[in-house]
């Protein structure tokens, strides 16, 4: 086809087939592809198939930006991690590590109700051993019995109350610490104030005043003995 008014002459189009060799119309298509060929082009090429070497030595991949670690050295002594980064409160840092109030408030209560259960346990250990029980000469098993009745008994009920001050003091000292900017012997001994009074405020202002008293010692002993050996 050629546009009017084009100065280009009219290009004569090579014929697709060779009409001087009959075609059979009735030839399938399997028997068609078998007698003939088909040839690629030379100038075209060849094409190979993307690997995974060849994908890793591609100078514009970054490792950096696959993986924020990839590129640490080998002379690296520890790993600052987010999740894992200590305490940043001034005075806090102690031998014992704590990633936050977090830390102090599982473990500081977790590890005083064990506390309380063992002490709670001797003790009952030594009431069931040494508590008459009515008879002159008790059995094995009675006295077993008067044992377990104590420890269970003593055991369960310091451990409960030893852990339930500890979470009220943890509570306390991070929220005293957090509002001060610093962890201190002052507010240690204002958080088991704090906390000694809430425990007992049920049983009136004396025993609120007692309770008070003896967990400032508490608290006080217990930081003035973190600074010194921990």
């Amino acid at each position: 086809m050629v546009w009017p008014f084009s100065s280009q002459p009219k290009l004569t189009a090579p014929a697709a087939t060779d009409v001087s060799e009959p075609q059979d119309v009735n030839a399938s298509p399997a028997e068609y592809l078998r007698s003939h060929s088909f040839d690629k082009g030379s100038t075209e090429a060849a094409q190979e198939a993307p690997t995974a070497a060849g994908l890793l030595r591609n100078t514009a991949l970054d490792p950096a930006k696959l993986h924020p670690f990839a590129d640490i050295k080998d002379d690296l002594e520890y790993l600052d991690i987010e999740e894992d980064r200590p305490n940043t409160i001034e005075g806090a840092r102690t031998a014992l590590p704590s990633r936050g109030w977090s830390d102090d408030l599982c473990y500081g209560t977790g590890t005083t109700y064990l506390g309380g259960l063992v002490v709670g346990g001797l003790l009952g250990l030594r009431e069931g051993m040494t508590r008459p029980l009515g008879i002159d000469s008790p059995t094995f098993r009675l006295r077993m019995n008067a044992v377990l009745n104590q420890v269970s008994r003593r055991g369960t009920f310091i451990g409960n109350s030893a852990g339930v001050i500890a979470l009220t003091y943890n509570i306390f000292d991070a929220s005293i610490d957090a509002a001060r900017g610093k962890h201190d012997i002052y507010g240690s001994v204002a958080s088991g104030a704090l906390s000694g009074a809430l425990f007992r405020c049920t049983s009136g202002p004396r025993a609120m005043l007692v309770s008070s008293t003896l967990m400032m010692g508490a608290a006080a002993t217990w930081t003035l003995g973190k600074q010194a050996f921990l």
